[in-house]
């Protein structure tokens, strides 16, 4: 089973990963169309995710399910509580396809470096910790593949099914936040976990 770890080295290419939408110069012309054509035009290649060596400059964000951290992006598709590996626990499995947007490979697991759980406790919103699920009658992880591919390097312009996996303290909902770069809170998305 592969260890999970989350390289210092890729901290940096996230946090150089922060981008600045290009903007015009501010010249008008209301008496050409054209000209209006040419900056609608500009305004939606803005909004659409750049890949390759322009990745880099892709805005942070997190709307309808997708978090869009520069030269990544992860589209959550599914959410489940599972069997934890620890006797008597459970835990949160997020599922998620994560898209390499730009031109070297890159570590998806680094989406625990801009997101986190919380989930209340008697006395607390607890941070929550990665998990592991229950192992199979082979002991082998049921969802291995997906682990696997959050931790594999993912190729340049490729697309993967991953998962992150989220140790739960107790029933209660649990609020996962997504941050920008500079660690600022772009969006949440809360998950019930009762069964």
């Amino acid at each position: 089973m592969k260890k999970r770890s989350v390289t210092l080295g890729l901290i940096t290419t996230i946090l150089l990963s922060t981008a600045l939408v290009g903007c015009s110069n501010g010249n008008s012309d209301s008496k050409s169309s054209k000209s209006n054509d040419e900056k609608t035009e500009k305004a939606e290649k803005s909004t659409q995710v750049k890949t390759g060596a322009d990745a880099k400059n892709n805005k942070w964000s997190f709307k309808n399910d997708v978090f869009s951290a520069g030269i990544l992006t992860y589209k959550l598709t599914k959410s489940e509580v599972r069997d934890s590996s620890e006797d008597g626990k459970k835990v949160l499995v997020i599922y998620t396809d994560v898209t390499n947007n730009s031109n070297k490979e890159q570590d998806p697991s680094n989406i625990y470096i801009v997101s986190h759980a919380y989930q209340k406790t008697d006395t607390a919103n607890k941070q929550l910790l990665p998990g592991m699920v229950a192992l199979d009658e082979n002991a082998d992880s049921p969802l291995q593949k997906y682990e696997d591919a959050l931790n594999d390097k993912l190729l340049p312009g490729k697309t993967t099914q991953a998962v992150m996996i989220y140790s739960l303290e107790n029933d209660s909902p649990v609020k996962v936040s997504f941050e920008n770069s500079d660690f600022k809170t772009l969006g949440s998305k809360t998950y019930n976990v009762q069964q």
